[in-house]
């Protein structure tokens, strides 16, 4: 049995832990953290309209620094770029997703975020999340860049309702997750809805930044007017 006092130093030890992962990073030039560790690149205002965001999801929940990886999303797109803080492997899925509407909800009050744009990126685990929260709450996000994700997360499919989505799928020649990327890629072809399967070499890994990029570059040919 755990005593009050011992969850106390516990909680105190991962707060130290987690105040020195942060300290041994520099934020980010242009990025700003909230009170629930979820971190923001905002376009300089003012803007003649608002702009499309990406939500990075990480395996081990969103850091400043996941926002620099994809920076280019941001310089050469003009896009917003957020983390979601909470959202991470070995966690419900439930708490996550809700975590993750948080942010969405968020982006939308800036003003600054085009609310019929926003997008979710995540690898593996977190790329399952992105498929699963994008498909359930098709209002909320107009699709995913799912790397290396398993179809594990996916329990509600309406095409009708997905329509207007895109999904940009990656997967490698020798990632174990390919299997679940082929079949979603058929799914979504006999379904009417808009997607693209990149199969490059190797084994299961997350990709280069770039991968992230030509999503981004592909999601505005589609839903650009």
């Amino acid at each position: 049995m755990i005593l009050p006092r011992n969850i106390i130093f516990i909680t105190l030890i991962f707060a130290l832990s987690l105040s020195a992962e942060w300290q041994a990073h520099e934020i980010p030039e242009g990025v700003y953290c909230d009170a629930d560790s979820d971190c923001f690149l905002l376009p300089d205002a003012p803007l003649a309209e608002p702009v499309p965001a990406l939500i990075y999801l990480s395996c081990t929940g969103g850091k400043p620094w996941d926002i620099d990886s994809v920076r280019a999303v941001h310089d050469e797109l003009g896009w917003a770029i957020a983390t979601c803080g909470k959202s991470r492997n070995h966690r419900t899925g439930e708490l996550n997703e809700a975590d993750i509407l948080r942010l969405q909800a968020k982006l939308e009050k800036t003003g600054q975020v085009n609310k019929n744009r926003i997008y979710l990126f995540g690898f593996s685990g977190q790329g399952a999340q992105a498929l699963g929260t994008a498909l359930r709450h098709p209002k909320c996000f107009d699709g995913a860049v799912i790397d290396c994700a398993h179809t594990g997360n996916i329990s509600h499919f309406d095409p009708q309702a997905s329509a207007h989505q895109a999904f940009y799928i990656i997967t490698k020649t020798g990632d174990w997750n390919r299997e679940h990327n082929e079949k979603l890629h058929k799914l979504f072809v006999y379904s009417g809805i808009r997607d693209t399967l990149i199969i490059g070499e190797g084994e299961h890994g997350i990709g280069p930044a770039t991968d992230v990029l030509r999503g981004c570059l592909w999601f505005d040919k589609v839903h650009r007017k």
